[in-house]
């Protein structure tokens, strides 16, 4: 069943034999095609179902949590209505190009920020995953919420391919191993 896959990933269903006979796919199909229904080759169509589904659902409720936690409020200014309308009714060579992916932002304020801002490399709030995976969380994967044994037992996840999973999270080269690893252990865990 391809709707257990995860996206980009192309190795066996990561889920149990078992598990895929008893989830109702036809679900599943329904709302992945809810949520990428308004994609199409327009980019505005992109910037809308990620703003849907990033914004809402990731970044503005961390900032959110954080900034509360800090009894800080925050105010997100290029998300006023006006602005995202205005920014929608733009077209895309306005927005992006093959060098720039903020060049609405950077043209409008070009003349008030300084160059080593304008020109710096993108910085994200990153949590920094693979390091705690290679060491401090390292006996949790491998010795409980992903330990083979309480795997197999548990009957979800196919053994094979979380052993692969692993393998792949502590290589050289983990490539998305550590969101798919992470988003393992935040099920198990719960």
């Amino acid at each position: 069943m391809a709707w257990a896959k995860w996206s980009g990933y192309t190795g066996e269903l990561l889920f149990s034999k078992k598990y895929n006979a008893d989830v109702n796919s036809t679900a599943f199909e329904k709302r992945k095609t809810n949520l990428l229904k308004n994609i199409s080759q327009d980019y505005n169509s992109i910037l809308l179902t990620d703003m849907q589904l990033v914004l809402e659902n990731d970044m503005l409720v961390k900032v959110d949590r954080m900034s509360m936690s800090q009894s800080l409020e925050v105010r997100v200014p290029f998300l006023d209505h006006k602005v995202v309308d205005f920014a929608f009714s733009l077209p895309s060579n306005y927005k992006i190009d093959s060098s720039d992916r903020k060049k609405i932002v950077k043209d409008t304020f070009r003349d008030m920020l300084p160059e080593e801002l304008l020109n710096r490399k993108k910085q994200g709030f990153e949590v920094p995953l693979l390091k705690w995976f290679k060491t401090d969380l390292k006996s949790m994967i491998t010795n409980e919420l992903l330990e083979d044994k309480f795997i197999d037992e548990q009957g979800i996840f196919n053994l094979v391919e979380i052993k692969k999973l692993k393998a792949q999270l502590f290589s050289s080269s983990p490539n998305d191993a550590v969101e798919r690893v992470w988003a393992l252990i935040v099920f198990q865990y719960w």
